[in-house]
């Protein structure tokens, strides 16, 4: 539903408390299946490098298009899918560090520090407007679109983060301020709530935004991160063990552990291709097939890459390190995988 404009009087936040949130238990998740093949990124076909000058990181896919959060100086670039050329470069008016969202008809960016939220259009591939907001945030995390608001997690100085904050896109205003819990630094919408990673108390929380509550509080992996929903469930970046945690829809609860072996202080987690992709850094990229909750492979390469994202028949990777997008064809994926797990050596490799 696209966001519409709106008129708020000023007035103080409310902070809404979790006396009445029910906790979840955990199930003792199911033993995940043995890691598929490792491939080498250079066995792969159809691998193409996207020149991004500075230090590319997060994205979005809309409008037909690749949207990328770049640094040095900031700004987003927007990428064309089919050529790999660089259609705009958009400037921002600080850093970003809670990601980049997609809503009807604009592309929003919020900026850290004091947060403010860049509105661009893709229309015309300008920056719109830029609406201040009371927002403090000084890690990275990530926001959430949903119930036509923006839902930002709140640090302070000492980088802890208790709170969330629901805010009116169009005009910066705080509406709700929403205790969390510890390490509250990333939030997520869909399944019809919005979720928040606790990595301070190794839990997910979910939101309920027509009430503004936090109805539940579910055990995951060590240090929860980032998250992305699909397949009917919310699946959790842990960064501590590196696993991912499959939390069901219908029960709440965590239903699968599959360890990735894949522990980080960064990477990314998106779904997309019937499958999660959780990108860590040097193990690149490790798909997981959500039939089984098994690894299906995983590809191996240097150091660098981070974001991550599915569409256009490609896997997208943003390599902050050397400033490049990384366009991996699906197909190709796939057929290499395919003759890795019955035992062919793949084109390419040594």
């Amino acid at each position: 539903m696209p966001l519409r404009r709106t008129t708020h009087h000023k007035h103080a936040p409310t902070l809404l408390l979790l006396a009445t949130a029910a906790t979840v238990g955990a199930q003792a998740p199911r033993p995940s299946a043995p890691l598929g093949p490792r491939i080498p990124l250079a066995a792969i076909p159809h691998r193409v490098h996207v020149a991004l000058a500075g230090s590319p990181d997060w994205m979005a896919i809309g409008f037909g298009s690749i949207w990328v959060v770049n640094y040095a100086p900031n700004r987003v670039s927007r990428v064309d899918p089919a050529t790999g050329g660089v259609v705009a470069e958009i400037p921002l008016g600080g850093k970003a560090c809670l990601g980049i969202g997609v809503t009807a008809d604009r592309v929003w960016v919020p900026t850290c520090g004091h947060v403010a939220l860049e509105e661009i259009d893709p229309a015309t591939n300008r920056r719109v407007a830029r609406h201040a907001t009371p927002v403090m945030v000084t890690v990275e995390g990530s926001f959430a679109i949903a119930d036509g608001s923006f839902w930002i997690p709140m640090s302070g100085p000492d980088s802890s983060a208790t709170r969330l904050a629901r805010v009116d896109p169009h005009t910066g205003m705080v509406q709700r301020v929403i205790a969390t819990a510890s390490g509250s630094e990333a939030a997520v919408a869909g399944l019809g709530a919005v979720w928040v990673a606790s990595s301070g108390t190794n839990t997910v929380l979910e939101l309920d935004p027509a009430r503004d509550r936090i109805v539940a509080r579910v055990p995951v992996g060590g240090a929860p991160k980032f998250m992305t929903v699909g397949a009917g469930a919310l699946w959790v970046q842990n960064r501590r063990d590196g696993s991912v945690s499959r939390v069901d829809s219908a029960t709440v609860r965590e239903v699968a552990r599959v360890d990735a072996h894949a522990p980080t202080p960064y990477g990314d987690i998106a779904f997309g291709d019937s499958a999660v992709w959780l990108a860590v850094d040097s193990t690149l990229v490790t798909r997981i097939a959500v039939r089984t909750n098994a690894i299906d492979y995983q590809v191996m390469a240097g150091h660098g890459a981070d974001a991550v994202r599915i569409g256009f028949g490609a896997l997208w990777l943003a390599d902050h390190e050397h400033g490049q997008l990384w366009r991996l064809d699906l197909a190709a994926l796939r057929r290499t995988a395919e003759r890795s797990r019955h035992g062919h050596a793949p084109p390419g490799a040594r």
